[in-house]
């Protein structure tokens, strides 16, 4: 008997992903709707662990890149702010990006302090092993929160918040928030007016915790647009795009979104971390990527069009400049949505910002791809076009990036030089007297 013939999607083939060999349905993948300027979304992508105790403060000064210490305070006060931090392993490898939250205590007694940390939902028990592989003797409790316990959400007004919302570690209190409503938050810095993060108890809607239209605007939108407005933002986040323990806390503009206290005391993956501030260059960075197909986009910035059907390369698949030999990687993708994504860009490749006196290889017009091939062994590609939002290429110029130490040999060198002219201008002056 003749077995009848499989036929399988050529855009199942495309995005590489695990297909089935019946036919398939007529239907398309429905990318997320543009996200308002004014609106909030259900973090259901995002978990919480709880540390309660005497010791959590300092458990938690020991392994995060965020100071838990009010800054500059002789007496050592703990913060009563969230703000955004890292977990990273001994080589200085990012575990986890995090969120850090003080909860009050209703009856205001916080000698026995409790945080919340919230990290990739997926990552939590994983997170859960490191925190307890640490704990040791310290007097505290973790638990990892059940999901109808407390919701995370996002939420943000466009155009109305200051282009770098900073918050105040000074604070007299955890939050805005009154004690007895249980809620925290905190400014999200990652980028600038991005946002702010909350935590409400339950899983009730936002409006039902927060109805004044002071405090939250706009409407609840699905976790897929606020998913496109991180993007177009070039904020990664969860380990899909900061990818465990290969990524650096400085190529994830952990140190722009003020997410690396530099000045704080010792933790787990510090000293890479302050060398690489110190004495490095970030040569890498994550930005926001146009995927495209055809000639080259005359654009800005990454536009998204919610209509775009094209494949989405697999997550950590190289970048190679298009035309003539492969050559060096550029960088490589991490996650998309549509016709926009994150990817890991070489900055003097992919664009025009120049780290060192070498200066930048990147040349107008010069196109980047992405290719790959399929489980069916389906060849696969499309274009790559890296943007830098303005203030990520404002903070590379104002000294973000630093350039490293001179050499000895440079330094003898210009000794030389000076020694030489100077040398030079005796004897002329004998040659005049």
């Amino acid at each position: 008997m003749i077995r009848p013939r499989l036929s399988v999607c050529r855009r199942c083939l495309a995005r590489s992903r695990l297909f089935s060999t019946t036919t398939h349905r007529t239907e398309q993948v429905k990318n997320p709707p543009l996200p308002p300027d004014v609106g909030y979304a259900r973090l259901t992508n995002r978990g919480l662990i709880s540390i309660t105790g005497v010791d959590s403060s300092t458990f938690l000064q020991g392994l995060i890149t965020q100071n838990m210490l009010v800054a500059n305070d002789p007496n050592r006060s703990i913060r009563r702010t969230g703000s955004y931090a890292a977990f990273l392993n001994s080589q200085g490898r990012v575990l986890n990006d995090a969120f850090i939250y003080p909860l009050p205590s209703p009856d205001g007694n916080d000698i026995e302090g409790e945080w919340l940390v919230e990290v990739d939902k997926r990552e939590v028990p994983t997170l859960m092993k490191h925190l307890k592989k640490h704990k040791l003797r310290a007097k505290l409790k973790l638990r990892a929160l059940e999901d109808d316990e407390r919701t995370v959400w996002s939420s943000w007004k466009n155009h109305s918040e200051p282009r770098w919302a900073a918050y105040n570690l000074e604070s007299e209190t955890a939050s805005p928030f009154s004690p007895s409503s249980n809620i925290v938050g905190c400014i999200d810095a990652r980028a600038p007016g991005f946002g702010s993060r909350l935590i409400t108890p339950g899983s009730d809607g936002l409006r039902n915790h927060l109805p004044d239209e002071s405090q939250v605007a706009g409407s609840e939108v699905e976790l897929g647009s606020y998913t496109v407005r991180r993007i177009l933002h070039g904020v990664a986040e969860g380990q899909t795009e900061i990818i465990r323990e290969s990524a650096l806390p400085l190529e994830c503009n952990m140190d722009m979104g003020r997410g690396i206290d530099f000045r704080k005391g010792c933790y787990v993956g510090q000293e890479l971390t302050i060398r690489t501030h110190h004495t490095g260059v970030v040569r890498k960075r994550i930005l926001p990527v146009q995927l495209y197909t055809g000639d080259l986009p005359s654009v800005d910035g990454p536009v998204y069009d919610p209509s775009a059907e094209l494949p989405l390369p697999p997550g950590g698949s190289n970048i190679n400049k298009a035309g003539g030999r492969r050559g060096r990687s550029a960088g490589k993708f991490l996650d998309g949505v549509g016709n926009i994504g994150l990817a890991l860009c070489r900055l003097e490749m992919m664009t025009d910002i120049a780290l060192t006196s070498e200066g930048s290889k990147y040349t107008p017009g010069s196109e980047f791809k992405v290719s790959w091939t399929a489980e069916s062994e389906q060849p696969a590609e499309v274009k790559v076009q890296a943007f830098i939002p303005p203030w990520t290429r404002d903070f590379i110029l104002d000294g973000g990036a630093r350039k490293p130490a001179p050499r000895k040999v440079d330094i003898d060198g210009g000794r030389a030089r000076v020694l030489v002219e100077r040398l030079e201008e005796e004897e002329a002056q004998r040659r005049t007297e």
